[in-house]
């Protein structure tokens, strides 16, 4: 049980108990209980006396403490002799006796180790009885809780959703922080949804829960367990993505002249392009006459060009050679106009033949008029079949050597082989690279096996273990982190210090510490590296 004081006292106000409700041996606590409610409490605790807090509250000094304790009339009580002497007035006794009964139950709710006993008997006519509001201050001892292990632990998963029952809680008078928050306990919020609400901190949220169920005047139901991965994507900050550089897209390889001739075998029949390529002819680059392309030179197929003789209708002149139709009157550069449409219709194959036939006649007169359709090729002199033209393109075109595949950069991994550094760890914490602290810390818990450390705290946000790094900064701490799985599906962190050779090595340690490490519901812990829990 984490707060069994708590919970006993509790109990015994719901159970509208009478009686004496004391907690330890020597020194111990006693809390005066009447149907339920505390009309008064004493303590043997030093700084529970009624003496130390007129002190600590300035009502008087040493100096007069100390002449009253030497000059005390036995038939009278402390306080009274501190009034017939002057010292304080009726008002201040009163304010500081309700001030010592609050001191006194507040230390009881903290209270973790010792079992409490009750005698349940009626309370005699001298005892003192002073009028309290016991809800409300059941209610500021357990916002006082500064133990958020404990208290968290007995609260239970944050996960549960809260059902009033009754009206009881509109008698009490609430702090402003919690005043909005009895309106949004109707059953459809879980605990952290509440805190998101409402703005209150979900330690203080949680402390003020516990105390309405404790009363029982609110119930809690847990919903089904959460999804601890979407937990943690939900809670931790959004870390940038890294990716690594994308690789540069292949370059496609540039097709050699070889591979373009080859390719121009193909015959063309892409008539878009070749509007195209006519319409950007300007006057000067138009031909004498209408131009009529003769099919017969464009090889559908890859075979010998023979050369062929044509004969028009109605010539009177004699066959040209192929020199005098190169050189027909017209413009300087119809030579490359007819380059270009025999590379459009025939490719460069077909007008690399029609360069080496021998002889190649073309009737000048026929020039925009029709070819005779009963043309009769005349078959050159000798009878030898042709000689197979050689696939040039094919031998002479240079094999393209594949590349190699673009390398993806590495992803840089953490170096897992060598125990970080004390400078390295704590660098990575004050950075917040929680990934890369939870590595370090694995390495260095199995480089201490065997030894001992000392545990500060349990921390489930990365703000508070910085908090506590920042605290430590003046002693250059020896820190690594833990993992530590909650109740509640959530991974915390646990923060250790240094490497001792025992036990009482890290205690002393622990004495060390800056005072906010040492205060109420802080509790430095040593434990054997080999024996450090990972789970609550």
């Amino acid at each position: 049980m984490s707060l069994p004081a708590l919970k006993d006292l509790f109990a015994r106000h719901r159970a509208r108990a009478t009686g004496l409700w004391r907690l330890g041996q020597e020194p111990y606590r006693t809390v005066f209980l009447e149907a339920g409610d505390i009309v008064f409490a004493a303590s043997t605790h030093p700084l529970d006396r009624l003496t130390h807090l007129l002190v600590e509250r300035g009502k008087i000094t040493q100096a007069q403490l100390d002449y009253a304790m030497a000059n005390l009339n036995p038939a009278m009580s402390i306080g009274k002799n501190l009034i017939e002497m002057g010292f304080i007035t009726q008002r201040d006794l009163l304010d500081v006796a309700r001030a010592q009964v609050e001191r006194v139950v507040w230390a009881c709710l903290a209270a973790t180790e010792q079992v409490p006993t009750f005698d349940a008997k009626d309370l005699d006519a001298t005892t003192v009885r002073l009028p309290f509001d016991t809800a409300a201050m059941l209610l500021a001892g357990v916002l006082n809780l500064r133990d958020r292990e404990r208290m968290l632990e007995e609260l239970g998963p944050l996960n549960q959703v809260v059902v009033l029952e009754g009206r009881r809680h509109q008698e009490l008078t609430l702090p402003p922080d919690l005043v909005k928050l009895p309106g949004l306990l109707d059953g459809s919020r879980t605990l952290m949804e509440l805190s998101r609400e409402s703005g209150v901190e979900p330690f203080r949220l949680g402390a003020f829960i516990l105390f309405l169920r404790e009363m029982g005047w609110a119930r809690l139901h847990e919903l089904p367990p959460l999804d601890r991965r979407a937990l943690e994507l939900a809670l931790d900050p959004t870390e940038p993505i890294i990716t690594p550089t994308l690789p540069e897209p292949a370059l496609a390889p540039l097709p050699s002249l070889f591979a373009e001739i080859h390719a121009s075998q193909r015959p063309t029949t892409n008539l878009e392009h070749l509007s195209e390529a006519l319409d950007q002819l300007g006057p000067e680059d138009e031909l004498d006459g209408p131009f009529t392309p003769d099919t017969s030179r464009v090889p559908l197929r890859v075979e010998p060009a023979l050369p062929i003789q044509h004969e028009a209708e109605g010539r009177t002149e004699g066959p040209a050679t192929p020199s005098q139709a190169e050189v027909t009157p017209g413009s300087s550069r119809r030579p490359w106009v007819l380059i270009a449409l025999l590379v459009l219709f025939g490719g460069l194959w077909a007008g690399i033949s029609w360069f080496r036939r021998p002889q190649f006649n073309i009737p000048a007169a026929s020039r925009g008029v029709e070819p005779a359709r009963t043309t009769k090729p005349t078959v050159p002199a000798p009878e030898a079949p042709p000689p197979v033209p050689v696939q040039e393109p094919e031998k002479q075109s240079e094999p393209e050597s594949p590349r190699p595949a673009p390398q993806t950069p590495p992803v840089q991994k953490l170096e897992t082989s060598t125990v970080p550094s004390k400078a390295d760890r704590l660098q990575t914490i004050i950075q917040g690279d929680w990934k890369r602290a939870m590595v370090q810390g694995a390495l260095q818990r199995k480089a201490l096996q065997g030894r001992w450390t000392l545990r500060l705290e349990i921390a489930c946000q990365g703000s508070t273990v910085q908090h506590a790094t920042d605290l430590l900064k003046a002693q250059d701490p020896d820190l690594f982190l833990t993992p530590m799985a909650m109740r509640d599906g959530r991974t915390c962190y646990q923060v250790f210090l240094g490497s001792f050779g025992s036990e009482a090595a890290a205690k002393a340690a622990a004495k060390k510490l800056p005072a906010p490490f040492l205060a109420e519901g802080n509790r430095p812990k040593p434990f054997r590296v080999a024996q450090i829990p990972d789970r609550q």
